[in-house]
């Protein structure tokens, strides 16, 4: 579009005048109780909040920016350009359909004029010259420009508000060319709702990735406590990672799939930590038994009195073991392994030593049993709470979830309502401008569009948030309530 004298062409903008014909908002083929007409004007009211700023810019503007007497501004001059006028006739619909649809379907407009930037003997060499040669004019307004362009401008959003990455919109441009190409007409809602599934699928993997590899920073084996608060540390970093990549993951399949994918790895983890403190408590006790095995090789306690030796040595392994730091969780169910294990041994020596009446050695065969006992009441001691500790944690990671979930969705709702409040106050200002020069035919099909938006406005997010909620909440009940069951089914079925 460019400035000629006095006339001003805008016939490469009349491709807007085809937008119905060339693009769609939604795939009609999901509702086909409406007719045509009735979706063409649904898309004609939705453009707006797709569409971005216009921004024109007329190149060698020779022009004064006045009416009559009056100077005007560049915006003025835009608004005087989309001036509509009154009539019927053919000539009169050609003449304002371009520019209803530019009133229309964008929801601010600015204008910028550049003049010439060199004089007519210079401009078949511009190429050659410094910018220095440039007319300071157009330097001028060539930055204003710019400047607008850099810091006025909006992102490139989604209905509902949520600014786009160049990736993001690379994947939508990618989607209308592939259906260009293949002779179907782009659809806003559908290749919005292709971008966004494959940026949520990217959530997900960044967000594992994330929480994967801080759990994976820990020295193994690790106390339950530490791990614990590892994975709440690295599940919140994970829910951060997610919920800033992810774009409108209204039914929360991604982020329970991203639940569900964190809960299996901590899963792993726990396992891991589990043998890894087995094989560690394993070898410590081995360590600590070396000299009662080499005793027990030597004969040690076979002769009178060795009862009591052996019962001292293993008093003294028993003390280290104790003392011992960083056994992890199955410190207690290695240590009850191991007493079970030497059970015959230590009845082999009791009975060995002659020194010992026989309600002596009884009374030791008892206290043998109560160790055991008590040995094997702290094993299941330790298993119950680190269940009861697992459930926790189950709680406190669906506690989690719910929290940025909410979050996410208000912020998404607020968005959305923003966006729309943006084409409502666009819609009516074009209204009002309508109705000021006479157009009430126009101003009241607008008025159609208003309604539109107003019943979404009104109908648009608390219910909506009210019911992911609760999903979510009675998803995670049902989760939670599950699990306890099976894990107190499981420790009762391999309690020692």
């Amino acid at each position: 579009m460019q400035n000629l004298g006095s006339v001003v062409l805008l016939s490469g903008a009349r491709l807007v005048t085809q937008l119905s014909e060339l693009i769609r908002v939604r795939d009609r083929d999901k509702d086909g109780n409406n007719s045509v007409e009735r979706e063409d004007e649904a898309e004609d009211c939705e453009f707006v909040r797709y569409f971005p700023s216009f921004v024109w810019v007329v190149r060698d503007f020779t022009l004064e920016l006045r009416v009559g007497e009056r100077p005007i501004s560049e915006d003025e001059y835009l608004e005087q350009v989309l001036e509509l006028k009154h009539g019927h006739g053919r000539k009169v619909q050609n003449y304002n359909g371009t520019r209803l649809c530019l009133r229309n379907y964008f929801p601010t407009r600015k204008c910028f004029v550049l003049p010439p930037p060199l004089g007519t003997e210079e401009c078949g060499r511009m190429e050659e010259l410094p910018e220095a040669a440039l007319a300071p004019r157009f330097l001028q307004q060539a930055a204003q420009f710019c400047n607008y362009v850099l810091s006025s401008t909006r992102l490139k959003t989604l209905p509902d508000g949520r600014a786009l990455t160049g990736r993001a919109l690379c994947m939508l441009l990618q989607s209308y060319v592939e259906a260009i190409n293949s002779g179907h007409l782009p659809c806003l809602e559908g290749a919005a709702a292709v971008m966004m599934a494959n940026e949520n699928a990217a959530a997900v993997a960044a967000a594992l990735e994330a929480y994967t590899r801080g759990m994976r920073g820990l020295s193994l084996p690790t106390e339950p406590a530490q791990l614990s608060a590892a994975h709440g540390e690295h599940l919140h970093e994970a829910l951060i990672v997610f919920q800033r990549r992810s774009f409108r993951d209204r039914d929360q399949e991604h982020q329970r799939r991203l639940m569900e994918q964190i809960s299996t790895e901590y899963s792993h983890l726990q396992e891991e930590n589990d043998e890894a403190s087995r094989q560690h408590c394993k070898a410590l006790l081995a360590e600590l038994a070396q000299a009662l095995h080499t005793s027990l090789a030597r004969g040690a306690y076979t002769q009178p009195g060795g009862y009591r030796a052996y019962e001292a040595e293993r008093q003294r392994l028993l003390e280290g073991y104790r003392q011992a730091e960083g056994k992890g969780p199955k410190a207690e169910e290695v240590l009850n392994e191991f007493l079970a294990e030497r059970r015959a041994e230590a009845e082999a020596v009791l009975k060995a030593d002659n020194a010992l009446s026989e309600a002596e050695k009884q009374l030791e065969d008892q206290k043998q049993q109560a160790q055991l006992l008590e040995q094997r009441q702290k094993a299941t001691a330790e298993r119950e709470r680190q269940l009861e500790a697992l459930l926790e944690d189950e709680r406190n990671s669906y506690a989690q979830n719910l929290q940025a979930l909410e979050a996410k969705m208000k912020a998404e709702a607020e968005s959305a309502q923003r966006e729309l409040q943006r084409a409502m106050e666009a819609k009516l200002r074009e209204q009002r401008e309508l109705l000021q020069r006479g157009f009430r035919e126009q101003a009241a099909l607008m008025e159609q569009e208003l309604a539109a938006l107003r019943r979404e406005s009104n109908n648009n997010s608390k219910q909506e948030l009210a019911a992911y909620i609760f999903d979510t909440v009675r998803a995670a009940c049902d989760l939670i309530s599950t699990l306890k069951l099976s894990k107190l089914a499981k420790s009762r079925g391999t309690a020692v």
